[in-house]
């Protein structure tokens, strides 16, 4: 016959209870359904995340490019407006050198006309001063030539016409007075002499 005693049964209950709690529940193992979802899911988390990456750098590039093409820009606004203000400077300065070209045309112009015409003068009354030499010494017929080739030669307008004073007439008056003088000395006035009448 068998000796229970109560103690000796608890403490055994309590041994194998201990032993029960310290033993490792087993988990059942993932079935290979559910890896296959959580492989899956990795992957497409993986690929979003570098394909964002992607677009992220791509788009930095884009703004680095769009910014770069915009400094261009704006450095080739800048050197066309420099390149401008220079045209400009260069048109005014052009402008600038026309008109002092034209000024200094019309003085040389102005300059050219007048040694012409006080060559003229010149030469003008060199031929009344022949002219008088001619007629002074009693050689009219080649004053009045000298006289026909002076009104021919087109001097006449360039002979002074004001008188230098002290009683002295003017060039242009004294070469009508030569004038005069010598188609009076070619061409006497013809005097008649009354015939005496037959008684």
């Amino acid at each position: 016959m068998r000796n229970e005693d109560p103690k000796q049964d608890a403490k055994a209950a309590s041994v194998e209870g201990k032993a029960d709690a310290a033993a490792p529940v087993e988990t059942p193992p993932p079935s290979k359904g559910s890896m296959s979802v959580f492989l899956y899911i990795l992957i497409l988390f993986s690929a979003a995340l570098l394909l964002m990456c992607l677009s992220s750098l791509i788009h930095q590039r884009n703004n680095t490019e769009v910014l770069g093409e915009l400094q261009n820009s704006v450095s080739v606004m800048q050197e066309v407006q420099n390149l401008q203000d220079k045209i400009i400077t260069l048109q005014d300065a052009r402008r600038d050198l026309e008109a002092q070209l034209e000024q200094a045309q019309e003085a040389q112009s102005d300059a050219e006309a007048q040694t012409e015409a006080e060559r003229k003068t010149v030469e003008a009354l060199e031929r009344l001063y022949m002219m008088e030499a001619q007629y002074q010494e009693g050689r009219y017929r080649a004053c009045q030539g000298s006289i026909e080739a002076f009104a021919a030669s087109g001097l006449l307008d360039s002979l002074p016409k004001e008188s230098p004073g002290g009683g002295v007439v003017s060039p242009l008056e004294r070469y009508r007075q030569l004038q005069d003088a010598t188609f009076a000395r070619l061409h006497p006035p013809t005097v008649e002499t009354p015939t005496e009448t037959e008684t």
